[in-house]
């Protein structure tokens, strides 16, 4: 049985169990979705042990089309840049998905890791093709049905040297593809990039741009809210790792990287109390 059948499913059975209900007492019950919870609290748990992520596929893009930069390249004569001082000019936090559906515009918001005085991707060269990476995202309800069921793809396009010196980032992103969430569910997800995480792991006569880009989810139901973080690393040579995640054995999870990231599971250390 496909997720989509099975959110349908859960869906029509509330529905069956809200009928069968009012029909025992002669159709009179008024149903809100509090009774709803009351009556049925399976339906609005998820079960915490059901929540993964999953990585679906990986590909290389056929250009930058996935993303639409917005960027004002300026003249750079007379400009200083500094190749060993990488930046993010772009976006630094940025919602996904929001209130169960994508955010329009999706395709402007990415993050870059540019040497300081650089103002636009055109103005470095040897860009690598863009690699995306999908993964599913799928949560359960105490009743086996599945409740939310996400696709989205990381993509970021990596390689870029300023006049044939470092390797550089940009068009990281988070792209929504596909998203069913069950009635009584809401669904958020947005992305960031501390500027603390975006360093050149390089040297000074070859820098090499590196980042991380934290994903933060949040379902909520009347009953509860569950919120998670995963934590992707991606470096200017293409280098791509998940570092963290609420869903990672820790046997599989380096205690460097665990050490690395963990300001960064709890998002309101960085960027303080913030609401999706």
């Amino acid at each position: 049985m496909s997720r989509k059948t099975t959110l349908l499913t859960a869906v029509f059975s509330l529905m069956v169990f809200v009928g069968q209900s009012a029909s025992a007492q002669d159709n009179t019950a008024s149903w809100d979705e509090k009774e709803l919870a009351a009556r049925f609290p399976g339906y609005f748990t998820i079960n915490p042990a059901s929540v993964k992520i999953t990585l679906k596929d990986i590909k290389d893009e056929e250009d930058m089309s996935y993303v639409k930069l917005q960027e004002s390249p300026r003249d750079l004569t007379g400009v200083l840049v500094s190749v060993e001082k990488i930046i993010n000019i772009a976006q630094k936090l940025w919602k996904i998905i929001d209130e169960n559906k994508p955010v329009v515009n999706i395709d402007t918001k990415y993050a870059t890791a540019y040497p300081m005085g650089v103002t636009s991707a055109g103005q470095l060269s040897s860009w690598k093709k863009p690699k995306t990476r999908t993964y599913g995202f799928y949560a359960e309800n105490l009743f086996g049905s599945t409740m939310i069921d996400c696709d989205y793809k990381v993509s970021y396009t990596y390689g870029g040297a300023y006049k044939g010196v470092g390797k550089y980032l940009t068009g990281v992103t988070v792209i929504p593809t596909n998203i069913q969430v069950g009635w009584g569910y809401t669904f958020y997800m947005k992305a960031s990039v501390p500027d603390s995480t975006v360093a050149n792991v390089g040297t000074t006569e070859d820098p090499l741009a590196s980042m991380q880009l934290v994903l933060n989810w949040t379902m909520k139901t009347i009953l509860k809210e569950v919120d998670g973080t995963s934590v992707y690393y991606i470096q200017g040579d293409g280098l791509y790792e998940e570092i963290a995640s609420p869903f990672s054995k820790k046997e599989e999870v380096k205690l460097e990287d665990m050490r690395s990231a963990a300001p960064l599971l709890n998002p309101e250390k960085v960027f303080g109390t913030s609401t999706f």
